[in-house]
């Protein structure tokens, strides 16, 4: 099967292209690998495996359709995010993200792919439990098979 999606493949954090907003952020990784896997119905699985600032492990995973559809669909291995749901837009080189905790939208962000499919660039922006906006933009490179 053809893969449907430009994010389909591994990708690997590039930290001297990314930044992070008000750190520590949960996302303020040391090390960080993405993967996307996308099985014959167009279910895409993405699952992140980081290593954090302290040296500890983090790993989640999120499941969505492709082409995305702005459906809320499971997220699990991060405290502030129970669902997530991605849409496309851009011709298919950027999604937009909204997470929920519940019923309540904790954060939101995009994912977008350059135009020569080597970059995948992430921004999430939340807000923390006192209030504070905190988030990144990622930027990681495709790694190849």
């Amino acid at each position: 099967m053809k893969a449907l999606d430009p994010v389909i493949g591994a990708w690997k954090l590039n930290l001297a292209k990314s930044k992070f907003i008000n750190e520590p952020t949960p996302f303020s990784y040391k090390s960080a690998t993405r993967t996307y896997t996308q099985d014959s119905e167009g279910l895409v699985t993405g699952t992140v495996n980081a290593v954090l600032p302290d040296g500890s492990l983090f790993s989640e995973q999120s499941i969505f359709k492709s082409p995305e559809d702005g459906v809320y669909y499971p997220h699990g291995g991060n405290a502030l995010i129970d669902t997530f749901a991605e849409e496309r837009v851009n011709n298919g080189y950027t999604v937009v993200l909204t997470a929920k905790k519940g019923n309540q939208v904790t954060g939101a962000g995009t994912r977008t792919i350059s135009p020569d499919g080597k970059v995948l660039t992430m921004t999430f922006i939340y807000l923390d439990a006192n209030g504070v906006m905190r988030g990144h933009v990622a930027a990681y490179d495709r790694q190849e098979d």
